[in-house]
């Protein structure tokens, strides 16, 4: 109910269906954890760039931001990683550190931007599970595609809401 792709186990082995107007599957994914320690991280970071973010952007913003951020990283999941059982925050994650990290470019009062450790643990880290080093180690397969995503689309909207509050401040 809550996967990218509706599915069924029969045997021991999962077969994928469609799903016509189960709309929700674009974004629930996002709310799918994988244990414990998943679930922990990604709430930390959600909870530190979450909160720089929500900051400048208010709630409401905040929220559509989520959304679609989801959207984009879960369908990036989809597209680049075919029908599987993906999930978590992580996508959603990602495109917050692209927004905190691209919009104060344009807009430096915007104090929203990660420490330089941070931003480059978490560009380390993508590109540790993206070279496979974590599915080497057993940990299981990550959902490249949608950290990815994540990032280009946060960094993107980034980009776009520090133009406008740029160009709002100028009329102003």
């Amino acid at each position: 109910m809550l996967t990218f792709s509706a599915f069924e186990v029969i045997g021991g082995q999962i077969r994928f269906f469609a799903s016509d107007g189960e709309y929700w599957r674009l974004i629930t994914p996002a709310f799918i954890h994988f244990g414990w320690i998943h679930i922990a991280f990604n709430s930390m970071w959600l909870w530190d760039l979450g909160g720089r973010v929500e900051s400048v952007m208010g709630r409401v913003n905040m929220l559509l931001l989520f959304l679609t951020i989801a959207l984009v990283s879960n369908v990036s999941q989809f597209v680049f990683g075919g029908p599987s059982l993906f999930g978590g925050m992580s996508g959603v994650v990602y495109g917050l550190l692209g927004f905190s990290w691209v919009g104060p470019l344009l807009q430096p009062h915007w104090a929203i931007q990660p420490a330089r450790p941070i931003m480059l643990f978490m560009i380390g880290w993508l590109v540790v599970c993206m070279l496979g080093v974590v599915d080497l180690l057993g940990f299981g397969a990550i959902a490249n595609a949608a950290h990815l995503g994540g990032l280009i689309c946060g960094a993107v909207l980034g980009a776009a809401f520090g133009l406008l509050s740029v160009s709002t401040q100028d009329k102003g």
